[in-house]
Protein backbone atom coordinates (compact mmCIF):
# COMPACT_ATOMS: atom_id res chain seq x y z
CA UNK A 1 0.00 0.00 0.00
CA UNK A 2 1.57 3.52 -0.79
CA UNK A 3 1.44 6.36 1.66
CA UNK A 4 3.08 4.68 4.56
CA UNK A 5 6.07 6.82 3.87
CA UNK A 6 4.30 9.26 6.49
CA UNK A 7 4.69 6.84 9.03
CA UNK A 8 8.24 7.57 9.10
CA UNK A 9 8.16 11.46 10.00
CA UNK A 10 6.92 10.13 13.43
CA UNK A 11 8.74 6.73 14.25
CA UNK A 12 10.66 6.53 17.38
CA UNK A 13 11.75 3.05 16.46
CA UNK A 14 11.99 2.58 12.91
CA UNK A 15 15.32 0.72 10.84
CA UNK A 16 13.93 1.06 7.88
CA UNK A 17 13.72 4.90 5.46
CA UNK A 18 10.74 6.15 3.31
CA UNK A 19 11.34 5.53 -0.20
CA UNK A 20 9.58 6.98 -3.31
CA UNK A 21 7.05 5.18 -4.46
CA UNK A 22 7.74 3.77 -7.55
CA UNK A 23 5.27 0.73 -9.81
CA UNK A 24 5.15 -2.67 -8.88
CA UNK A 25 2.38 -3.99 -10.86
CA UNK A 26 0.66 -5.68 -10.00
CA UNK A 27 -12.70 -20.93 -11.15
CA UNK A 28 -15.14 -20.19 -9.63
CA UNK A 29 -16.24 -21.73 -6.23
CA UNK A 30 -19.32 -21.57 -4.27
CA UNK A 31 -18.98 -19.96 -1.09
CA UNK A 32 -17.34 -21.78 1.61
CA UNK A 33 -19.21 -21.55 4.93
CA UNK A 34 -16.01 -22.39 6.92
CA UNK A 35 -14.18 -19.08 5.90
CA UNK A 36 -16.53 -16.37 4.80
CA UNK A 37 -19.49 -17.36 6.74
CA UNK A 38 -18.77 -19.96 8.60
CA UNK A 39 -18.95 -18.47 12.67
CA UNK A 40 -22.71 -18.15 12.32
CA UNK A 41 -24.98 -14.83 11.88
CA UNK A 42 -24.24 -13.67 8.31
CA UNK A 43 -21.49 -13.80 5.41
CA UNK A 44 -19.12 -11.13 5.08
CA UNK A 45 -16.28 -9.25 6.39
CA UNK A 46 -15.90 -5.31 6.41
CA UNK A 47 -12.54 -3.83 7.45
CA UNK A 48 -10.72 -0.61 7.48
CA UNK A 49 -6.76 0.74 7.75
CA UNK A 50 -6.40 3.48 10.32
CA UNK A 51 -2.68 4.99 10.19
CA UNK A 52 -0.99 5.97 13.17
CA UNK A 53 -0.21 9.02 11.56
CA UNK A 54 -3.84 10.19 11.13
CA UNK A 55 -3.29 12.15 14.26
CA UNK A 56 -0.99 14.74 13.25
CA UNK A 57 -1.97 16.66 9.99
CA UNK A 58 -5.19 14.75 9.28
CA UNK A 59 -6.58 14.89 12.49
CA UNK A 60 -8.31 11.62 12.39
CA UNK A 61 -8.63 9.72 15.77
CA UNK A 62 -9.50 6.02 16.59
CA UNK A 63 -12.66 6.94 17.86
CA UNK A 64 -13.71 8.74 14.65
CA UNK A 65 -13.96 5.16 13.09
CA UNK A 66 -17.33 4.12 11.74
CA UNK A 67 -17.06 1.13 14.26
CA UNK A 68 -20.96 -0.47 14.23
CA UNK A 69 -20.24 -0.61 10.00
CA UNK A 70 -16.58 -2.98 10.71
CA UNK A 71 -15.60 -5.94 11.57
CA UNK A 72 -11.99 -5.52 11.59
CA UNK A 73 -9.45 -2.43 12.06
CA UNK A 74 -6.28 -3.11 10.41
CA UNK A 75 -3.46 -0.74 12.30
CA UNK A 76 -0.60 0.21 10.46
CA UNK A 77 1.64 0.00 10.58
CA UNK A 78 4.64 -1.54 12.50
CA UNK A 79 8.07 -2.51 11.35
CA UNK A 80 10.40 -5.04 11.24
CA UNK A 81 13.97 -4.91 12.57
CA UNK A 82 16.11 -6.30 9.31
CA UNK A 83 18.87 -7.76 11.19
CA UNK A 84 16.56 -9.36 14.27
CA UNK A 85 13.14 -9.93 12.66
CA UNK A 86 11.86 -8.21 15.47
CA UNK A 87 8.52 -6.40 14.91
CA UNK A 88 8.48 -3.15 15.98
CA UNK A 89 5.88 -0.14 16.73
CA UNK A 90 6.79 2.76 14.53
CA UNK A 91 5.50 6.18 17.20
CA UNK A 92 5.04 4.93 20.70
CA UNK A 93 3.43 8.63 20.73
CA UNK A 94 0.59 7.60 18.96
CA UNK A 95 0.24 3.96 19.46
CA UNK A 96 0.76 4.02 23.45
CA UNK A 97 1.14 7.58 24.95
CA UNK A 98 -1.19 10.05 23.19
CA UNK A 99 -3.73 11.24 25.83
CA UNK A 100 -7.56 11.02 23.98
CA UNK A 101 -10.29 13.21 26.22
CA UNK A 102 -10.90 11.52 29.54
CA UNK A 103 -7.49 9.63 29.51
CA UNK A 104 -6.26 10.18 33.13
CA UNK A 105 -2.20 8.83 33.63
CA UNK A 106 -1.69 7.02 36.59
CA UNK A 107 1.52 5.86 38.46
CA UNK A 108 0.79 2.30 37.15
CA UNK A 109 1.92 1.06 34.35
CA UNK A 110 -1.22 2.27 31.59
CA UNK A 111 -1.83 2.00 27.94
CA UNK A 112 -2.53 4.53 26.15
CA UNK A 113 -2.57 6.48 22.37
CA UNK A 114 -4.85 4.84 19.78
CA UNK A 115 -4.27 0.98 20.96
CA UNK A 116 -6.26 2.23 24.14
CA UNK A 117 -9.19 3.58 22.24
CA UNK A 118 -9.38 0.96 19.97
CA UNK A 119 -9.48 -1.70 22.57
CA UNK A 120 -12.54 0.51 24.31
CA UNK A 121 -13.97 0.09 20.21
CA UNK A 122 -13.33 -3.88 20.79
CA UNK A 123 -15.56 -3.83 24.62
CA UNK A 124 -18.36 -1.75 22.78
CA UNK A 125 -18.46 -4.33 19.50
CA UNK A 126 -17.72 -7.36 20.17
CA UNK A 127 -17.86 -8.25 16.77
CA UNK A 128 -14.96 -5.66 15.68
CA UNK A 129 -11.24 -6.92 15.87
CA UNK A 130 -8.16 -5.05 15.77
CA UNK A 131 -5.27 -6.16 13.76
CA UNK A 132 -1.40 -5.08 13.70
CA UNK A 133 -0.76 -4.68 9.99
CA UNK A 134 3.31 -5.11 9.77
CA UNK A 135 5.28 -3.68 6.71
CA UNK A 136 3.60 -1.66 4.32
CA UNK A 137 5.42 -0.05 1.01
CA UNK A 138 7.68 2.20 3.74
CA UNK A 139 8.99 -0.85 5.03
CA UNK A 140 9.39 -3.61 2.54
CA UNK A 141 13.36 -3.53 1.84
CA UNK A 142 13.36 -5.08 5.59
CA UNK A 143 11.69 -8.10 5.23
CA UNK A 144 14.04 -9.57 2.89
CA UNK A 145 16.89 -9.80 5.36
CA UNK A 146 14.46 -10.05 8.24
CA UNK A 147 13.27 -13.15 7.11
CA UNK A 148 15.94 -14.82 5.67
CA UNK A 149 17.17 -16.89 9.08
CA UNK A 150 15.37 -19.49 10.77
CA UNK A 151 16.34 -17.21 13.92
CA UNK A 152 14.92 -13.87 12.48
CA UNK A 153 11.20 -16.02 11.21
CA UNK A 154 10.66 -17.30 14.65
CA UNK A 155 11.74 -13.64 16.44
CA UNK A 156 9.25 -12.09 13.84
CA UNK A 157 6.45 -14.38 15.11
CA UNK A 158 7.68 -14.23 18.63
CA UNK A 159 7.59 -10.51 19.01
CA UNK A 160 4.63 -10.87 17.09
CA UNK A 161 2.35 -12.38 19.62
CA UNK A 162 3.91 -10.33 22.56
CA UNK A 163 2.52 -7.07 20.83
CA UNK A 164 -0.69 -8.95 20.26
CA UNK A 165 -0.79 -10.14 24.18
CA UNK A 166 0.75 -6.43 25.20
CA UNK A 167 -1.39 -4.54 23.13
CA UNK A 168 -4.73 -6.30 23.24
CA UNK A 169 -5.49 -7.04 19.95
CA UNK A 170 -6.43 -9.82 17.78
CA UNK A 171 -4.01 -10.94 14.95
CA UNK A 172 -1.25 -9.85 12.15
CA UNK A 173 -1.49 -8.38 8.79
CA UNK A 174 1.42 -8.96 7.01
CA UNK A 175 2.25 -6.37 4.24
CA UNK A 176 5.34 -7.49 1.95
CA UNK A 177 5.84 -5.34 -0.39
CA UNK A 178 6.90 -7.69 -2.36
CA UNK A 179 8.33 -11.40 -2.03
CA UNK A 180 10.91 -11.28 -5.04
CA UNK A 181 12.03 -14.88 -6.14
CA UNK A 182 11.13 -18.54 -4.64
CA UNK A 183 13.96 -18.34 -1.28
CA UNK A 184 11.64 -14.92 -0.44
CA UNK A 185 8.35 -17.45 -1.03
CA UNK A 186 9.77 -20.12 0.93
CA UNK A 187 10.90 -17.99 4.10
CA UNK A 188 7.39 -16.40 4.15
CA UNK A 189 5.49 -19.93 4.12
CA UNK A 190 8.06 -20.68 6.74
CA UNK A 191 7.43 -17.62 8.73
CA UNK A 192 3.26 -18.01 8.42
CA UNK A 193 3.77 -21.73 9.62
CA UNK A 194 5.60 -20.29 12.45
CA UNK A 195 3.69 -17.63 13.47
CA UNK A 196 0.08 -19.51 13.22
CA UNK A 197 2.02 -22.83 15.97
CA UNK A 198 3.10 -19.91 18.10
CA UNK A 199 0.36 -17.99 18.11
CA UNK A 200 -2.02 -20.94 18.99
CA UNK A 201 0.67 -22.02 21.38
CA UNK A 202 0.23 -18.66 23.38
CA UNK A 203 -3.46 -18.90 22.96
CA UNK A 204 -4.19 -22.71 24.62
CA UNK A 205 -2.43 -21.45 27.82
CA UNK A 206 -3.30 -17.57 28.03
CA UNK A 207 -6.41 -17.13 26.03
CA UNK A 208 -8.69 -20.45 25.87
CA UNK A 209 -7.73 -21.47 22.56
CA UNK A 210 -9.00 -18.31 21.02
CA UNK A 211 -8.06 -18.10 16.93
CA UNK A 212 -5.61 -15.11 16.44
CA UNK A 213 -6.14 -14.08 13.13
CA UNK A 214 -3.29 -13.89 10.42
CA UNK A 215 -3.64 -12.15 7.36
CA UNK A 216 -1.91 -11.22 4.32
CA UNK A 217 -2.39 -7.86 2.93
CA UNK A 218 -2.34 -9.03 -0.92
CA UNK A 219 -0.81 -7.93 -4.21
CA UNK A 220 -3.61 -7.43 -7.10
CA UNK A 221 -0.46 -6.85 -9.74
CA UNK A 222 0.36 -10.09 -11.67
CA UNK A 223 4.26 -9.41 -11.54
CA UNK A 224 4.18 -9.55 -7.98
CA UNK A 225 1.39 -12.52 -7.42
CA UNK A 226 2.64 -15.14 -9.29
CA UNK A 227 6.34 -14.72 -7.62
CA UNK A 228 4.47 -15.80 -4.27
CA UNK A 229 3.15 -19.55 -3.66
CA UNK A 230 0.41 -18.66 -2.36
CA UNK A 231 -1.32 -22.22 -2.05
CA UNK A 232 1.15 -23.27 0.26
CA UNK A 233 0.54 -20.41 2.31
CA UNK A 234 -2.61 -20.91 1.92
CA UNK A 235 -2.83 -22.97 4.84
CA UNK A 236 -1.87 -20.66 7.47
CA UNK A 237 -3.46 -17.66 6.16
CA UNK A 238 -7.33 -16.49 7.45
CA UNK A 239 -7.89 -13.32 5.15
CA UNK A 240 -6.22 -12.58 1.62
CA UNK A 241 -6.65 -8.73 2.19
CA UNK A 242 -6.47 -7.50 -1.80
CA UNK A 243 -4.85 -4.19 -2.73
CA UNK A 244 -6.81 -3.84 -5.87
CA UNK A 245 -6.13 -0.60 -6.24
CA UNK A 246 -2.62 1.51 -7.73
CA UNK A 247 -2.95 0.14 -11.41
CA UNK A 248 -2.24 3.27 -12.87
CA UNK A 249 -1.35 6.58 -11.04
CA UNK A 250 0.78 9.56 -12.42
CA UNK A 251 3.94 8.95 -10.63
CA UNK A 252 4.29 5.31 -12.61
CA UNK A 253 2.02 5.01 -15.58
CA UNK A 254 2.57 6.10 -19.82
CA UNK A 255 -0.98 7.10 -19.78
CA UNK A 256 -3.96 8.50 -17.74
CA UNK A 257 -5.93 5.32 -16.72
CA UNK A 258 -7.80 3.71 -13.92
CA UNK A 259 -6.85 3.31 -10.56
CA UNK A 260 -8.78 0.23 -9.18
CA UNK A 261 -10.71 -0.99 -12.37
CA UNK A 262 -12.05 -4.71 -12.08
CA UNK A 263 -11.98 -5.37 -15.92
CA UNK A 264 -10.36 -4.56 -18.51
CA UNK A 265 -11.12 -2.17 -21.06
CA UNK A 266 -11.81 -3.28 -24.76
CA UNK A 267 -12.78 0.21 -25.90
CA UNK A 268 -9.57 1.91 -24.49
CA UNK A 269 -6.79 -0.50 -23.14
CA UNK A 270 -4.57 2.19 -22.66
CA UNK A 271 -6.78 3.16 -19.61
CA UNK A 272 -6.14 -0.28 -17.96
CA UNK A 273 -2.65 -1.05 -19.41
CA UNK A 274 0.24 -1.12 -17.07
CA UNK A 275 4.28 -1.24 -17.82
CA UNK A 276 5.67 -4.38 -16.90
CA UNK A 277 8.83 -4.22 -15.80
CA UNK A 278 9.87 -7.91 -16.35
CA UNK A 279 8.60 -8.34 -19.42
CA UNK A 280 9.14 -4.78 -20.83
CA UNK A 281 5.52 -4.74 -22.18
CA UNK A 282 2.37 -2.98 -21.47
CA UNK A 283 -0.14 -5.47 -19.34
CA UNK A 284 -3.36 -5.79 -18.45
CA UNK A 285 -3.89 -4.50 -14.77
CA UNK A 286 -7.49 -5.36 -13.12
CA UNK A 287 -8.97 -6.61 -10.67
CA UNK A 288 -10.70 -9.86 -12.35
CA UNK A 289 -7.47 -11.50 -13.18
CA UNK A 290 -5.72 -10.99 -9.78
CA UNK A 291 -9.44 -12.53 -8.05
CA UNK A 292 -9.52 -15.64 -10.77
CA UNK A 293 -5.87 -16.64 -10.02
CA UNK A 294 -5.94 -16.14 -5.90
CA UNK A 295 -9.35 -18.72 -6.25
CA UNK A 296 -7.21 -21.09 -8.52
CA UNK A 297 -5.06 -21.11 -5.51
CA UNK A 298 -6.61 -21.30 -2.23
CA UNK A 299 -9.30 -23.08 -0.39
CA UNK A 300 -11.86 -20.98 -0.50
CA UNK A 301 -12.82 -17.24 -1.82
CA UNK A 302 -14.64 -16.14 1.35
CA UNK A 303 -10.86 -15.60 2.23
CA UNK A 304 -10.51 -13.49 -0.19
CA UNK A 305 -11.34 -9.19 0.84
CA UNK A 306 -11.68 -7.32 -1.79
CA UNK A 307 -9.56 -3.90 -1.11
CA UNK A 308 -11.01 -0.21 -2.33
CA UNK A 309 -9.60 3.04 -2.21
CA UNK A 310 -10.60 6.03 -0.80
CA UNK A 311 -8.50 8.18 -2.39
CA UNK A 312 -7.85 8.90 -6.16
CA UNK A 313 -4.86 9.65 -8.47
CA UNK A 314 -4.66 12.77 -10.00
CA UNK A 315 -3.17 13.62 -13.67
CA UNK A 316 -1.99 17.00 -14.73
CA UNK A 317 -1.18 18.36 -18.32
CA UNK A 318 -3.58 16.02 -20.37
CA UNK A 319 -2.91 15.78 -24.37
CA UNK A 320 -6.53 14.94 -25.12
CA UNK A 321 -6.42 13.63 -28.19
CA UNK A 322 -9.61 11.49 -27.84
CA UNK A 323 -12.86 11.03 -30.08
CA UNK A 324 -14.69 11.65 -26.50
CA UNK A 325 -13.09 14.49 -24.99
CA UNK A 326 -12.98 12.53 -21.81
CA UNK A 327 -9.38 12.26 -21.00
CA UNK A 328 -8.69 8.64 -20.62
CA UNK A 329 -5.44 6.66 -22.05
CA UNK A 330 -3.80 10.14 -22.86
CA UNK A 331 -0.48 11.41 -22.21
CA UNK A 332 0.50 13.75 -19.36
CA UNK A 333 2.47 15.36 -17.92
CA UNK A 334 3.15 15.38 -14.13
CA UNK A 335 0.45 14.91 -10.65
CA UNK A 336 -2.62 17.21 -9.95
CA UNK A 337 -2.78 18.62 -6.36
CA UNK A 338 -2.87 16.16 -3.73
CA UNK A 339 -4.67 16.70 -0.13
CA UNK A 340 -1.35 15.08 1.42
CA UNK A 341 1.03 14.89 -1.34
CA UNK A 342 0.90 15.31 -4.91
CA UNK A 343 -1.32 13.80 -7.46
CA UNK A 344 -3.25 11.66 -4.12
CA UNK A 345 -6.47 13.00 -3.29
CA UNK A 346 -8.68 12.07 -0.20
CA UNK A 347 -11.95 10.93 -2.04
CA UNK A 348 -13.94 12.76 0.37
CA UNK A 349 -12.66 16.13 -1.65
CA UNK A 350 -13.31 15.02 -4.97
CA UNK A 351 -14.57 15.91 -7.55
CA UNK A 352 -12.39 19.34 -7.43
CA UNK A 353 -13.05 22.30 -9.54
CA UNK A 354 -16.79 21.24 -10.72
CA UNK A 355 -15.05 18.37 -12.42
CA UNK A 356 -17.23 16.21 -14.36
CA UNK A 357 -17.44 12.81 -13.27
CA UNK A 358 -17.99 9.92 -15.81
CA UNK A 359 -18.74 6.34 -14.78
CA UNK A 360 -17.36 3.53 -16.99
CA UNK A 361 -19.98 -0.12 -17.01
CA UNK A 362 -17.34 -1.96 -18.80
CA UNK A 363 -14.44 -1.53 -16.36
CA UNK A 364 -16.51 -0.40 -12.79
CA UNK A 365 -14.47 2.57 -12.70
CA UNK A 366 -14.85 6.19 -12.62
CA UNK A 367 -12.70 9.20 -13.14
CA UNK A 368 -13.23 12.84 -12.96
CA UNK A 369 -12.02 15.12 -16.54
CA UNK A 370 -11.71 19.26 -16.12
CA UNK A 371 -10.95 20.05 -19.71
CA UNK A 372 -9.70 23.45 -18.83
CA UNK A 373 -7.42 22.33 -16.02
CA UNK A 374 -6.59 19.09 -18.29
CA UNK A 375 -6.41 17.66 -15.25
CA UNK A 376 -7.80 13.97 -14.36
CA UNK A 377 -8.79 12.21 -11.65
CA UNK A 378 -9.26 8.13 -11.39
CA UNK A 379 -11.35 7.59 -7.98
CA UNK A 380 -14.19 5.69 -7.21
CA UNK A 381 -17.45 6.75 -6.43
CA UNK A 382 -20.48 5.20 -4.55
CA UNK A 383 -22.04 4.28 -7.42
CA UNK A 384 -18.59 2.37 -8.62
CA UNK A 385 -18.42 0.81 -5.36
CA UNK A 386 -21.97 -0.42 -5.32
CA UNK A 387 -20.77 -2.33 -8.70
CA UNK A 388 -17.91 -3.08 -7.32
CA UNK A 389 -19.93 -4.64 -4.25
CA UNK A 390 -22.39 -6.99 -6.85
CA UNK A 391 -19.28 -8.25 -8.23
CA UNK A 392 -17.80 -9.52 -5.12
CA UNK A 393 -20.82 -11.27 -3.47
CA UNK A 394 -20.76 -13.04 -7.27
CA UNK A 395 -17.70 -13.98 -7.05
CA UNK A 396 -18.09 -15.59 -3.28
CA UNK A 397 -15.71 -13.23 -1.53
CA UNK A 398 -15.66 -12.84 1.70
CA UNK A 399 -15.85 -9.03 2.15
CA UNK A 400 -14.58 -5.61 1.26
CA UNK A 401 -11.83 -3.16 3.18
CA UNK A 402 -10.57 0.36 2.69
CA UNK A 403 -7.66 2.13 2.49
CA UNK A 404 -7.68 3.97 4.63
CA UNK A 405 -10.12 5.80 6.91
CA UNK A 406 -8.95 8.98 6.94
CA UNK A 407 -10.21 9.42 3.46
CA UNK A 408 -14.12 9.01 3.23
CA UNK A 409 -17.38 11.25 4.13
CA UNK A 410 -18.45 10.64 7.53
CA UNK A 411 -20.61 7.79 7.85
CA UNK A 412 -23.66 9.44 8.28
CA UNK A 413 -23.10 11.06 4.50
CA UNK A 414 -24.73 9.25 1.11
CA UNK A 415 -21.73 10.03 -0.08
CA UNK A 416 -19.77 7.86 2.13
CA UNK A 417 -17.92 4.61 0.34
CA UNK A 418 -18.12 2.97 3.57
CA UNK A 419 -21.91 3.34 4.41
CA UNK A 420 -22.60 2.78 0.50
CA UNK A 421 -20.56 -0.96 0.68
CA UNK A 422 -22.18 -1.83 3.68
CA UNK A 423 -25.65 -1.53 3.04
CA UNK A 424 -25.09 -3.58 0.16
CA UNK A 425 -23.65 -6.07 1.73
CA UNK A 426 -27.35 -6.35 3.86
CA UNK A 427 -25.86 -4.01 6.63
CA UNK A 428 -23.93 -4.99 10.14
CA UNK A 429 -26.87 -7.62 10.91
CA UNK A 430 -25.49 -9.43 7.78
CA UNK A 431 -21.30 -9.61 8.89
CA UNK A 432 -19.97 -13.01 10.06
CA UNK A 433 -20.33 -12.97 14.20
CA UNK A 434 -16.86 -13.82 14.61
CA UNK A 435 -16.24 -12.40 18.55
CA UNK A 436 -13.05 -10.51 19.64
CA UNK A 437 -10.89 -11.07 22.42
CA UNK A 438 -10.92 -9.13 25.41
CA UNK A 439 -8.71 -11.40 27.80
CA UNK A 440 -5.16 -10.24 28.06
CA UNK A 441 -3.79 -12.04 31.22
CA UNK A 442 0.10 -11.54 30.28
CA UNK A 443 -0.51 -7.38 29.41
CA UNK A 444 2.38 -5.43 31.15
CA UNK A 445 -0.49 -3.01 30.81
CA UNK A 446 -2.75 -2.82 33.96
CA UNK A 447 -5.73 -1.78 31.79
CA UNK A 448 -5.76 -4.47 29.34
CA UNK A 449 -5.28 -7.22 32.45
CA UNK A 450 -8.44 -9.03 33.51
CA UNK A 451 -7.67 -7.37 36.65
CA UNK A 452 -9.18 -3.99 35.40
CA UNK A 453 -11.45 -5.74 33.30
CA UNK A 454 -13.13 -8.43 35.65
CA UNK A 455 -16.59 -8.31 34.32
CA UNK A 456 -15.65 -8.96 30.87
CA UNK A 457 -16.03 -12.19 29.45
CA UNK A 458 -12.96 -13.99 27.90
CA UNK A 459 -13.70 -13.91 24.38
Amino acid sequence: MRFSNAAALFSLASVGSAAPAVHGHKHAHARDLGYGGGYGGGQYQAGIFYVNWAIYARKHMVTDLPADKLTKVNYGFANVNNQTGEVILTDEWADLQFPYPGDVATNGTQLLGNFNQLYKLKQQNRNLKVILSVGGWSFRANFKPALATAEGRQKFCDSSIQLIADLGIDGLDIDWEYPEDETDGDNFVDTLMRCRQTFDAYSAVNAAGYHFDLGISAPAGPERFVVMPIAKMDPYVDNWNLMAFDYQGPGFSNYTGHLSNVYPSSTNPKSTNGWNSKSKSFVPFNTKQAIDYYKMNIASPAKIQLGMPLYGRGFANVVDMSKDQRGLGQKFNGSTAGTWEPGTLDYKVLPVNGSKVYTDKETLASWSWDPIAKELVTFDTPKVASWKTDYLMDEGLGGAWWWESSGDFPATSDKSIVSTVVKKLGGPENFVQNMNNLYYPKSKYYNIRPSANSTLSLF
